[in-house]
């Protein structure tokens, strides 16, 4: 099989993985119901697949993936200053939530028996997302936005309590108010004194 085909089939079986486990939750999904979403056969699951559970953390993965991307592009739009950038890196936590299967994704991960699935999310995020943020507090101190004296350990703290308010327990509906809370202690704390962009 071409390695073009090959790919392209992958990330169908992990869409339609997504799909399946945000209509009928992980915990009810079986590997019949992903391949039935997909519209292939249960053999070809196992090529790319050994258990539904390997689905699952590619689900994890291309979840880790997305949520880079749009958090990048949130982060990167031109003409904005340091604390717009701040409030939409937050927005763009937000939106994720639109995205098919992620709420069934998230809520399964913030079970305590997965934890290590939450971990997974968070190691594969952390070190891209403390790099951007590190980006916008340099930004926003040299524009005189922000006054912190050292813009690594401030994205480190930024991001410990963006981590915080996601993993405290915040139920999904609540979460854009959370975390535009969440964003008034950041910018508070980096030492922005304006008003609220």
């Amino acid at each position: 099989m071409p390695r073009r085909h090959r790919d392209d089939r992958y990330r169908e079986l992990v869409d339609a993985a997504a799909r399946t486990f945000a209509q009928r939750g992980v915990q009810n999904t079986l590997v019949s119901d992903i391949v039935k979403t997909a519209g292939v056969a249960q053999g070809t699951f196992y090529l790319y697949f050994r258990t539904k559970d390997d689905a699952l953390l590619a689900v994890v993965d291309q979840l880790a993936e997305t949520l880079e991307a749009r958090l990048e592009a949130a982060v990167r739009a031109p003409d904005l200053t340091a604390p717009e950038r701040i409030r939409r890196l937050c927005g763009a936590f937000v939106d994720l939530t639109k995205v098919p299967g992620t709420p069934a994704v998230v809520d399964f991960m913030h079970s305590p028996e997965n934890r290590i699935l939450h971990d997974r999310l968070t190691a594969a995020m952390a070190p891209r997302l403390a790099d951007l943020l590190e980006d916008v507090i340099r930004q926003g101190a040299a524009q005189g936005d922000f006054d912190v004296p050292d813009p690594r350990a401030a994205a480190w703290f930024v991001l410990s309590g963006l981590q915080g308010t996601e993993s405290a327990g915040v139920p999904l509906a609540e979460m854009p108010k959370a975390l535009d809370l969440s964003a008034d202690f950041a910018l508070r704390a980096l030492g922005h004194r304006g008003e609220r962009p």
